[in-house]
């Protein structure tokens, strides 16, 4: 027994040494970090999304055996090239190199935020960071919040803080009757908080857009009538800097006005736009924001960090606490200077999140998102201006910031007209030359450019525009032949 019993303990040993030898470390992390610089400068000249994804997918997944840097670099060339230039999709940025690249150190370290024991430099690190946010946002010394891992959990926070300041002890006792004001392009993460708090989806009211696609603020007043209506007597207004379908910012000094005079809490949704804080050109589109009772912004959007790094503030940092602290006394209880983040976050186990915001903020200074705001602005004006000029494109609204909505200027039936636009941004992200998005405004399907890569050209743009202008031509000709065939077969019949 005691034969196998050392045998096993050698066997496992070896496992032990195999991986934390130092020098196969060593070679890992330097194969490791070729993949990702490769990965972190994609060139125009490839594709965006290799053809047959499908199939790819499934011969990696059947593979075993083979080494861990060959399995990552399979994966690498497998997966959606974000910092593509002519990746302009979705709201998922290119990250800046250096803060993908420190993320192996933070995995490295491990930190755990919740308990200052825990993350003896890390909390402070964090707080530090906060103090630059509130700071940038015009937040007082004395509200609170921290990094979360994207704008759904700030949402949520921000709710959570609302409610229990709107209905004392609601968090105790399960009760709270609140209307949530939202305008009708705000994300779906309001509605879902609703749902998860207790206060309903149905507590839930949309304040109609106006021609640029932001809440309409005259028809605020009439929406909280509604809310009465329905038996409401306490509100929450949402106000939101970048929307996601079309990158439109609402007027927050009007709402936050709005609210006043109703006496709702005013919560901004900056997940999207909230970088801007940092434009010297764009900044004034976020005048008002630091008026709110509650901010949410993702870093991982407009700043340019990799996933994971949204943040939620509060400007009475008592009500965030309020809600949150909580008795654990195996955790909790630091007499430090700094704060177990645990006692105001909805999450436990707090990653080290704000070391990559913190470091690029250090070693380059704010000014660096000031130069790369402007460049995914500027591409998307270009884009404006270039579908403002097209025989066959034509813009669905001017882009506030780099976000931007165009449709084809031929109508045509809603289904067939829909369809068209669909096929169109199919038939371009198959073929991996650009990779973009598509939306639904005023009910009918728009293509949208979401330019979150500070690298994409205004030639990436316009080549792109000019792919899509091909494809369009190509599908309504052989939709035109079509018909002509079927009209002949007719007349022939």
């Amino acid at each position: 027994m005691r034969k196998k019993t050392t045998t096993r303990t050698h066997a496992h040993e070896r496992v032990v040494q195999r991986l934390w030898n130092p020098r196969s470390i060593q070679k890992l992390a330097s194969d490791l970090a070729t993949i990702s610089c490769d990965a972190l400068t994609e060139q125009t000249g490839g594709l965006v999304r290799p053809p047959g994804s499908d199939q790819i997918a499934r011969r990696i997944l059947r593979k075993d055996g083979r080494s861990l840097p060959t399995l990552v670099r399979a994966v690498q060339k497998a997966s959606l090239h974000l910092s593509h230039p002519r990746y302009i999709a979705q709201q998922v940025a290119a990250p800046i190199p250096a803060a993908a690249l420190v993320e192996s150190v933070v995995a490295a370290l491990n930190q755990s935020l919740a308990v200052w024991e825990m993350s003896p430099i890390a909390t402070p690190i964090d707080r530090d960071l906060m103090a630059r946010f509130k700071k940038a946002f015009g937040y007082p010394r004395d509200a609170n919040g921290s990094l979360v891992p994207g704008g759904a959990f700030a949402n949520l926070t921000a709710l959570l803080a609302a409610r229990d300041a709107l209905c004392a002890g609601a968090s105790k006792t399960g009760k709270a009757r609140i209307a949530v004001i939202v305008g009708f392009q705000t994300h779906y993460s309001l509605s879902r908080a609703a749902g998860i708090l207790g206060l309903g989806t149905d507590a839930v009211f949309p304040v109609p857009l106006d021609r640029d696609f932001s809440t309409d603020v005259t028809r605020v007043p009439e929406v909280f009538t509604a809310a009465r209506g329905a038996g409401f007597r306490k509100f929450i207004l949402v106000g939101t800097a970048g929307s996601t379908p079309t990158g439109s910012f609402d007027d927050l000094v009007a709402l936050r006005d709005a609210a006043t005079k109703e006496g709702a809490w005013f919560h901004v949704d900056a997940a999207h736009g909230g970088g801007l804080a940092f434009s010297s050109l764009q900044r004034w589109r976020l005048k008002g924001i630091g008026l709110a009772h509650s901010i949410t912004f993702d870093p991982h959007k407009m700043m340019f960090m990799p996933l994971s790094a949204g943040g939620v503030l509060v400007r009475d940092g008592a009500h965030l606490a309020t809600p949150l602290k909580e008795q654990a006394p195996y955790l909790f209880g630091s007499k430090r200077a700094w704060p177990d983040i645990g006692q105001f976050t909805i999450g436990c186990s707090q990653r080290f999140d704000a070391l990559k915001v913190w470091l690029v903020w250090r070693a380059y200074g704010p000014q660096v998102w000031d130069a790369l705001t402007t460049r995914v602005c500027d591409a998307c004006h270009a884009a404006f201006r270039y579908c403002s000029q097209s025989d066959v494109l034509e813009p669905a609204h001017e882009s506030q910031s780099n976000i931007f909505c165009f449709r084809l200027r031929r109508r045509g039936s809603a289904v067939a007209y829909d369809r068209l636009h669909w096929t169109i941004k199919e038939t371009l992200n198959e073929s991996g030359f650009a990779y973009i998005s598509s939306a639904v405004l005023d009910g009918r399907r728009v293509l949208r450019l979401s330019v979150m890569n500070p690298r994409t050209s205004l030639a990436d743009i316009y080549a792109t525009l000019g792919r899509i202008e091909s494809i369009a031509k190509t599908l309504i000709k052989r939709t035109e032949n079509k018909r002509e065939f079927m009209r002949s077969a007719t007349s022939r019949t």
